[in-house]
């Protein structure tokens, strides 16, 4: 199936589009909605920039697969049941074949005084400019209803969404600081943008999922699924519907092939123990041939969270 060229994509049209699941995962990490539209003092990657790259994503796999992309290598390098490591793999790889912009650095340590000071997630040249960009992909649930970032928490409760937002400021403005300028310059970069590339989805309690309380200033697109406690699963769960457990390394995919989900037979029936995982994603899906697509999303937690 072709991309329509005539207007911007939905993006399940450009999912459809991809020969590949590794490359679906990289449509719907440069092509899904972002998070957040703004935080204080830090730029947000937003819809726009997504639009644009479900609009190119077509000519952007001919030109990643004529110049010898391997998008299976996703699949196969070492780490890749990390999801954060995942993502930024599937990011920085779009821009290293993206005809727009030229990767300087990813994941550039910086060094000063023989101690590691942070580190920046690329550096990306296009028209003259250098974009030091920060990377999140981010599952967060809403303890009330609530917009307040504090309230809106990771399955490992030490995580918050405001905890967050602060960071990628810290990070941003680590390219700023006199003595990281000039040690960046010594490799000839002169940053002069920043910004935040920020994806996931938010989860609201299963009780409040038809009128959900999103965060403050969250994308009106945002990715919304929902959430509920272990005890309230089977009142969740039913056998009119096709649910499946999702590997949290694979939390970045929409459609799933079928030998990579958990089928959930049964109300009782999870396939990790919640006291020690904390959390497990499920989805109610369609399926065609040996392929799963997601109809909705859900986290199942711990009876104990956000306590621990």
């Amino acid at each position: 199936m072709a991309i329509p060229h005539n207007w911007t994509p939905p993006l399940d049209d450009v999912i459809e589009a991809c020969s590949t699941l590794e490359l679906q995962e990289i449509a719907w990490c440069v092509g899904s909605p972002t998070l957040m539209e703004s935080s204080p003092g830090v730029k947000h990657v937003g819809e726009r920039e997504a639009e644009a790259a479900r609009m190119g994503f077509e000519a952007w796999m001919e030109r990643a697969i004529s110049k010898g992309y391997d998008p299976n290598s996703i699949e196969r390098e070492s780490g890749n049941q990390r999801l954060g490591r995942r993502f930024e793999r599937c990011v920085s790889d779009w821009f290293r074949y993206h005809p727009d912009w030229v990767v300087k650095a990813a994941n550039h340590a910086v060094q000063l005084d023989n101690r590691t000071t942070g580190e920046i997630d690329l550096l990306l040249a296009q028209d003259g400019a250098l974009l030091h960009l920060e990377l999140a992909v981010k599952f967060y649930l809403s303890t009330c209803a609530s917009a307040d970032w504090k309230t809106w928490v990771g399955i490992n409760p030490v995580d918050c969404l405001n905890t967050k937002l602060n960071k990628f400021k810290t990070q941003l403005d680590l390219s700023t600081r006199p003595e990281v300028i000039t040690h960046l310059e010594q490799f000839g970069w002169k940053i002069n943008r920043w910004a935040a590339w920020m994806k996931g989805w938010f989860f609201e309690h299963y009780q409040r999922i038809t009128n959900p309380v999103l965060p403050l200033n969250a994308s009106a697109n945002c990715n919304v699924g929902w959430w509920c406690h272990e005890k309230d699963w089977p009142e969740i769960w039913t056998s009119a519907g096709d649910w499946v457990a999702i590997a949290p390394h694979h939390w970045l995919r929409v459609r799933h092939d079928a030998n990579d989900v958990m089928t959930l037979a049964n109300a009782t029936e999870l396939p990790i123990n919640l006291s020690k995982k904390r959390g497990c994603m499920v989805a109610m899906v369609e399926r065609e041939d040996d392929i799963c697509k997601e109809i909705m999303r859900g986290i199942v937690v711990s009876d104990r969270w956000p306590i621990g």
